[in-house]
């Protein structure tokens, strides 16, 4: 009998050959995620590597503003503390000077009280020296008197300045560029 071929066999190889590329074309698939999850895995380490060296940077950055910033205030209150100490130095000369002037004062209160115990022979002439050297040492004595407040005025204005300096110097210092 003229058999009929069997087809078993070809569609056996053709289900076979559908098989294999099947399973080529789910290992092709599987590869290529394995490659695409790699390829994710290495920008994710990249990327963390970046923000690291970011991070470490903007940590660098902070610690040097942080330096400076202590550096500024160090400097500012030195400034201060040494201003205080001069305003101090100063109280204790402007109360100094006050004395002396009303030392100064009554002394020259006491000659003119002197001049006219003395000028009791004469009393016209004798009393017009004794106005005289009363309205002089009165003058005298307002005088030193300014003299030496003027003086703590220029000494204190002088303390100002050389604090509003050491503020400014520490201030250009905290904004130079590094």
């Amino acid at each position: 009998m003229i058999g009929l071929p069997d087809l078993k066999t070809p569609l056996l190889w053709v289900l076979g050959l559908g098989l294999v590329a099947a399973l080529a074309t789910a290992g092709i698939e599987r590869t290529r995620a394995a490659g695409a999850r790699a390829d994710l895995a290495k920008e994710q380490r990249d990327r963390a590597v970046d923000n690291t060296a970011r991070a470490l940077a903007a940590l660098k950055d902070l610690e040097r503003t942080v330096a400076l910033v202590a550096a500024h205030a160090r400097a500012q209150q030195e400034n201060l503390n040494a201003y205080e100490s001069k305003l101090e130095t100063l109280e204790g000369r402007r109360r100094a000077a006050a004395g002396a002037a009303e030392r100064m004062r009554q002394q020259f209160a006491d000659y003119a009280a002197r001049d006219r115990d003395q000028a009791a022979t004469d009393p016209a002439a004798c009393q017009r020296v004794a106005d005289r050297s009363a309205i002089l040492a009165a003058m005298a004595a307002r005088s030193r008197e300014l003299l030496e407040r003027g003086r703590l005025v220029v000494e204190g204005r002088d303390n100002e300045v050389q604090l509003l300096l050491g503020t400014v110097t520490n201030d250009r210092a905290l904004l130079a560029p590094p």
